[in-house]
């Protein structure tokens, strides 16, 4: 079988027909194992009778044998009757009175006399590639019902080398091929590349992020919720660090809008206002796509995603959204190994909302975003993440209208996480950067205030790394000097006095779980703020800290808040603007003490105040404090 995909007014008319059908059945059996809600019994039973009998017409046009065709078709329907009335739902869904077996082949002895399992054995055994694999697509969903049985166990492991070289021997399934890696490009603790969030998500869902880094502080994530906030940044960044890598990042988030037409014109807005704009050169871009798409998650830390998807290193590779979404379609087809039950969710999950954006011509709008403006598209990726669905968006709505099903909602709200993105390869060699901090724009200009903070920030990663080293091998004395605020220095001959201001033992911050000050520490701080106010121009790195309580994803996101916090109390107390300020969220991955004790975790919950250096115009470094 050679599959061939091409995406018309419906996503999949392109695949093998019957292999379209087939995946929208599993995909509503996945949306079913999400607690999924049947609106109304008797329309549910006329989609699932609908696609079954399109899945058997299907396959009787590509001349598969009639016989397992419709022992096919007969597994289907006992499937799904044991799923839906031995479930929780069953008795409020009475969905004997809907039976698909009784739908189709009433109630002779036919239908009963011979078990489901010895059904899919029969099918197992069919020399049809295709129809071999169907039969071990349905085994692996028998084990939801059935359970991890004997036989069941029996026949996978009898049939999965042969399911697994199908990956070997059908031209149409594409291996997944890991992301080609970086080459080297300097110093591994200097900001390589400035990815900026943009769309009409950025700034609801992903301000958590804003001056973040990633990648061991190689790769820096910034905001730009608006279009000119994005123009500004890009034109500093290239103007002030010209071999920094930029690239944007636009994320999607399925239910994100109340319909698909609210997705539209949203996309449509920032289309119209990025062609409005003058941007000097391409911006390489990555759609982000997020929704769950399977049951799975890791026990350690189950807010992570996982992703799928490849990025581009270079911009040379330019393929429409079409064909980034059939590369991703096919990727996921082949993470399908034959013992990933996930994986088989997660593939027919997501060849269902492909062709959502394809049938609600969202498709459309994100390929005219990419191809009139500066945007060039150079990947997709797909995030499995959450456990449920946030809200009943645009995506719920339409899996609603056809299928009669809508996913349950999550007990609670997921952030949705960023991916790792692969380092651009370079041409030649990348110099060091130059990390002076420029004077800010002369008054009665316009300027975005962020700005300042966006190149501060790579200023921030080489000082407090450089702090860091210097506290851990006992050349700072943090303690001695608990409310201090001399200068980090970067360079090593004659460096002046180090010190930091240093919330431990002296000053506790924060009760465990929470980024508010406590009640009584602000006095402690005023002394901070007088030597604050005595160097208006000063830039200053605030480092938040969390204790191990909690898992490392929620750490790092508390210490970020709490560092955000910090920020916003001495702007307001010193007078100084927020770009003044840059936070950092290290987590719980530098603790001072003993995180077994209390007193100990109260210790690692805390912040460090960095002043930063300045320069003048002429790049020389002047003495602060």
């Amino acid at each position: 079988m050679v599959r061939c995909y091409r995406l018309g007014h419906a996503y999949g008319d392109g695949m093998v027909k019957s292999e379209t059908f087939f995946c929208r059945l599993i995909a509503i059996d996945t949306l079913i194992a999400f607690d999924g809600i049947i609106t109304s019994a008797a329309d549910f039973q006329l989609k699932l009778v609908s696609l079954i009998e399109q899945f058997n017409k299907a396959m009787l046009a590509e001349n598969h044998e009639q016989t397992e065709c419709e022992t096919l078709c007969q597994i289907l329907c006992c499937y799904f009757d044991q799923r839906l009335t031995h479930s929780d739902r069953g008795d409020l869904l009475s969905w004997q009175r809907y039976s698909l077996k009784h739908y189709f082949y009433g109630y002779g002895e036919n239908s009963d006399n011979i078990s489901l399992i010895a059904q899919v054995e029969s099918v197992l055994q069919s020399s049809n590639e295709v129809i071999f694999s169907y039969a071990w697509k349905l085994l692996m969903l028998l084990q939801q019902t059935e359970g991890e049985t004997e036989s069941i166990v029996a026949l996978r492991t009898a049939h999965r080398a042969r399911y697994y070289s199908r990956l070997h021997t059908n031209g149409s399934r594409v291996p997944v091929q890991p992301a080609p890696l970086a080459a080297s490009q300097g110093d591994a603790d200097s900001p390589q590349l400035m990815m900026l969030i943009i769309g009409p998500f950025a700034r609801k869902w992903f301000a958590q992020y804003d001056l973040s880094s990633g990648d061991n502080g190689r790769v820096v994530w910034i905001v730009a919720e608006h279009v000119q906030i994005l123009v500004d940044r890009l034109a500093h960044i290239k103007n002030k660090h010209p071999y920094v890598a930029m690239q944007a990042f636009f994320p999607l988030l399925a239910d994100g809008c109340e319909t698909s037409s609210v997705m539209i014109e949203q996309i449509a807005a920032w289309q119209y206002a990025l062609t409005m704009t003058q941007l000097s050169e391409t911006v390489p871009c990555i759609l982000g796509l997020y929704t769950r798409l399977s049951q799975q998650r890791f026990s350690h830390d189950p807010d992570q995603a996982i992703w799928n998807g490849r990025v581009a290193t270079t911009i040379s590779e330019h393929l429409s959204l079409e064909m980034h979404l059939v590369n991703l379609i096919c990727e996921l087809d082949a993470c399908d190994k034959g013992n990933d039950f996930y994986a088989l969710q997660r593939y027919s999950l997501g060849s269902t909302l492909v062709a959502w954006l394809a049938e609600q011509r969202i498709m459309r709008a994100l390929q005219n975003l990419f191809d009139s403006t500066p945007l060039q598209l150079i990947g997709v990726m797909l995030a499995d993440h959450g456990l449920g669905f946030t809200r009943h968006g645009a995506w719920s709505q339409w899996l609603a209208e056809k299928y009669t099903i809508v996913p349950g909602l999550s007990a609670s709200i997921t952030l949705p996480p960023l991916p790792d993105i692969p380092l651009p390869l370079l041409t030649e060699p990348r110099p060091k950067i130059n990390l002076a901090l420029v004077a800010p724009p002369p008054s009665g200009k316009r300027h975005c205030p962020y700005l300042a903070a966006s190149l501060a920030l790579v200023v921030s990663f080489t000082a407090g790394i450089h702090y860091y080293l210097e506290w851990k091998t006992g050349g700072l004395n943090a303690t001695s000097h608990p409310i201090a605020l001399p200068l980090i220095g970067l360079e090593q001959e004659n460096p002046p006095a180090r010190s930091l201001f240093f919330t431990t033992k002296t000053v506790p911050l924060f009760e465990k779980g929470s980024s508010a000050l406590v009640a009584g520490s602000e006095n402690a701080l005023e002394e901070v703020v007088k030597t604050i106010k005595q160097e208006p121009l000063q830039i200053y790195l605030i480092i938040g800290h969390a204790d191990n309580t909690g898992s490392p994803e929620l750490n790092k996101t508390l210490s970020v808040e709490r560092a955000k916090n910090m920020r916003r109390w001495l702007s307001e107390k010193s007078g100084l603007p927020l770009s003044h300020f840059i936070v950092e969220g290290a987590g719980n991955s530098r603790p001072i003490a003993s995180n077994d004790t209390q007193e100990g975790r109260s210790l690692n919950r805390r912040v460090e105040i960095i002043p930063l250096p300045i320069q003048d115009n002429q790049g020389n470094k002047r003495e602060t404090l």
